[in-house]
């Protein structure tokens, strides 16, 4: 809901095995969203959790052109099936993270891997965030997305350049008033 009209999104789950709403990002629309509606009411609890999976099949995702690729990541659990050691899930996702795409990881809940969650999140420049039982999910989702809303720059560079335009090879400093 937060997103607006014309942004890219798509709904991965997973518990043993990992399933996806569409092959890649669909813009969002009116019909795209009643889509992913009932996509979302068909779903049903079961199995175990499989987060290396999940996350490598959201890295996977080609980015929509002229999107910032970003994931809403979230768990109630801890990794039960597929990979379950936190550190090859930590390796995966940098060395399966092509398109530099930030995860946004939410644990819910007091049974999640909260050191993964963050690792995850940090080494790929967004953030973690817990919600804790009576607490609501859709406030704390809220908040990140007003975070992102407006200008982010995604890949910020600083160059210095001499008086001709050149890139400066000495170290700045002040020369004037």
């Amino acid at each position: 809901e937060a997103l607006d009209e014309g942004e890219a999104f798509n709904i991965i789950d997973y518990s043993d095995a990992v399933s996806r709403f569409a092959e890649r990002p669909v813009i969002k629309n009116s019909e795209r969203i009643a889509q992913a509606r009932a996509y979302i009411k068909s779903l049903r609890a079961n199995g175990g959790t499989n987060i290396h999976d999940a996350l490598v099949e959201a890295l996977n995702q080609t980015p929509t052109p002229q999107m910032l690729p970003l994931t809403i990541f979230l768990t109630d659990g801890v990794p039960t099936s597929g990979e379950t050691r936190e550190s090859a899930i930590r390796s995966s996702v940098v060395a399966a993270n092509k398109h530099k795409r930030r995860i946004f990881s939410f644990g819910v809940g007091f049974d999640v891997n909260a050191p993964l969650l963050t690792s995850v999140a940090n080494a790929t420049r967004a953030t973690a965030t817990f919600v804790f039982p009576k607490e609501d999910v859709e406030t704390k989702v809220s908040q990140v997305f007003r975070r992102l809303s407006g200008p982010v720059l995604a890949d910020p560079q600083l160059a210095t350049l001499d008086a001709k335009g050149a890139a400066a090879t000495h170290r700045p400093r002040r020369t004037g008033p």
